[in-house]
């Protein structure tokens, strides 16, 4: 049986043969010499991922809020949101889901796979947990998937996939 493209390492599932970033599970295919590899986004179009390594570095440039904590897509150079709540969910704002601080509907939030309610972050002593809240497609903190409704501790830089959406946060330690 002859296919045309690659499977991810991770998922197992077929990509295009050109994508060095799964357009399932978000993750690494091959890696890139660059600093910068390619992939797909939900509508299908060529998208550029930062390596690793400049991940690493654009984190540590950004500067944690004075109070709170801040959720920044790799994308934007200015946060999603400060949230200065001792407890907040990130997902997408509807009629039924009036709760929401971080709303991330306007960041193509359902066509990356984000629930309603996906994930709680909660103040615990001077840092953070996040729990998963049954989400249809699942959550990652530094590519360890969550268990729904177990919490999971934050640091800061934490590296956050919210089905195949990727975020990460920042906060004073």
């Amino acid at each position: 049986m002859e296919t045309n493209g690659k499977f991810c390492p991770h998922c197992k599932l077929l990509n295009p043969s050109d994508a060095t970033i799964c357009e399932h599970c978000g993750k690494p295919i091959a890696s890139s010499s660059g600093p910068y590899s390619n992939g797909r986004d939900a509508a299908g179009k060529t998208k550029y991922f930062p390596s690793i390594l400049e991940l690493k570095k654009e984190r540590v440039s950004k500067e944690a809020p004075a109070e709170g904590i801040a959720i920044y897509s790799y994308e934007l150079t200015d946060p999603i949101e400060t949230c200065q709540v001792n407890e907040f969910i990130i997902g997408r704002l509807t009629e039924a889901t009036e709760e929401i601080v971080a709303d991330l509907t306007p960041y193509n939030g359902l066509d990356l796979g984000v629930s309603r309610r996906h994930l709680m972050i909660r103040r615990e002593g001077k840092g953070y947990t996040a729990t998963d809240l049954g989400s249809s497609n699942g959550t990652w903190v530094d590519e360890q998937r969550l268990l729904p409704f177990r919490s999971s501790p934050l640091n800061n830089g934490s590296q956050i996939r919210l089905g195949r959406m990727q975020i990460f946060v920042i906060f004073q330690e």
